[in-house]
């Protein structure tokens, strides 16, 4: 039917409005169904289109990219510049996303030159990815600020992509001097920017420039944004500023699970004690933990040596929580189980004191245990 629909011209009729032309429906078709993840049903109306355009081939470009699937987008974008088909700026930025998505210099490289050759220095849409692509796929930041020096009129994508590729390397002092220059020329601000930034801090321990950066937070209006204040959280949390940590997290007035497994994370290594209680708030809040959280609270357990707790927390988090509602059955997850409870508890005597009560009203624990010494060696 869609073969059909697209080879058959659409006649004039006689209402006041004009119909679209196949080509439009179809490329509207396939970007509806990568906005929901069937990249094979795109690609399948994609290849009966009897003719593409540059959009076409671009929402496939795009679609295969979002979907993490780099190699294909390369592919095909090969394919359209065969066909001599002359890619626009979307086309550009999104192959450029791919090509650091394979981490492939060379190829982000010739991506680069085809868009010089095809006009595009100047737009800055381009020479964000491209300069993206450099900071994530070379070894050095070198050709990444040449790009950005280049860059006539710089947005607040291009000041932030040059700090995140400086923070992500662990150059953390770097990072903070281009946001502090970004501060300086007026540059358009976003939460990005600050959380970012507040990373950098975190990263190498400036505790003087992360406070000036949570007021540069409030002065800006960037308080109620959940993802800056969760990373100003974390940045007091790896300080050791607890106090501060959790001012922070008292005037969060929307917590997610992020924000309650930073706080958590942040009090097992230093207080292990309102690490549980935290996390018994948590759970008296409605939500459910996740294998972060287990791997704070479980470490907090060993550190006090609460053998009791940590097997309760075994009984109630292991199959209540992981099994039932985190899915949690890959042997990466239950190897960090295991880890834990192995480095800092007998295991043998941990076993053999479930072994003294009933075991059919411990019997999950019983499978869990097994399944954990399985993944590290023969049960015995």
């Amino acid at each position: 039917m869609i073969r059909s629909s697209l080879q058959n011209p659409v006649t004039q009729l006689s209402t006041p409005f004009s119909p679209k032309a196949p080509s439009i429906l179809a490329t509207n078709l396939i970007k509806s169904y990568l906005r929901k993840g069937s990249v094979k049903e795109a690609r399948l109306v994609f290849d009966e289109m009897p003719q593409r355009d540059v959009v076409a081939w671009t929402a496939m470009v795009e679609g295969y990219t979002s979907c993490n699937q780099h190699n294909q987008s390369w592919v095909l974008f090969y394919e359209m510049v065969r066909n001599e088909v002359v890619p626009n700026a979307f086309t550009f930025s999104s192959v450029l996303k791919a090509c650091k998505g394979m981490m492939a210099l060379s190829c982000g490289a010739l991506v680069h030159g085809l868009a010089i050759k095809h006009g595009m220095e100047g737009n800055i849409y381009v020479e964000n990815s491209v300069m993206d692509m450099y900071a994530t796929c070379c070894a050095s930041m070198e050709d990444a600020c040449r790009v950005f020096r280049d860059i006539c009129v710089k947005n607040a994508v291009s000041w932030t992509t040059l700090i995140t590729g400086f923070t992500h390397r662990g150059d953390g002092y770097m990072g903070i001097q281009v946001f502090k220059k970004m501060l300086q020329e007026d540059a358009e601000l976003n939460p990005f920017s600050f959380s970012i930034a507040v990373r950098a801090c975190a990263s190498i321990g400036l505790r003087t420039s992360g406070r000036q950066i949570q007021a540069a937070v409030i002065k800006c209006g960037f308080e109620s944004n959940l993802a800056v204040m969760n990373s100003v959280l974390d940045m007091y949390c790896r300080f050791g500023c607890l106090p501060e940590a959790n001012q922070c997290f008292l005037e969060i007035s929307e917590k997610n699970l992020i924000t309650w497994n930073t706080l958590i994370a942040g009090y097992q290594r230093l207080d292990s004690s309102e690490c549980l209680r935290l996390f018994s708030q948590m759970e008296s809040q409605g939500l459910s933990p996740n294998c972060f959280t287990f791997s704070s609270v479980t470490a907090g357990c060993a550190d006090l040596a609460v053998l009791a707790c940590g097997q309760q927390l075994w009984k109630v988090l292991s199959y209540q929580h992981l099994a039932k509602r985190m899915k949690v059955d890959s042997l990466e997850e239950k190897n960090l189980v295991y880890n834990i409870f192995a480095s800092r508890f007998d295991l043998v005597s941990t076993k053999a004191n479930i072994t003294e009560r009933k075991r059919e009203e411990f019997e999950e624990e019983f499978v869990f245990l097994e399944e954990c010494n399985i993944a590290r060696f023969k049960a015995n």
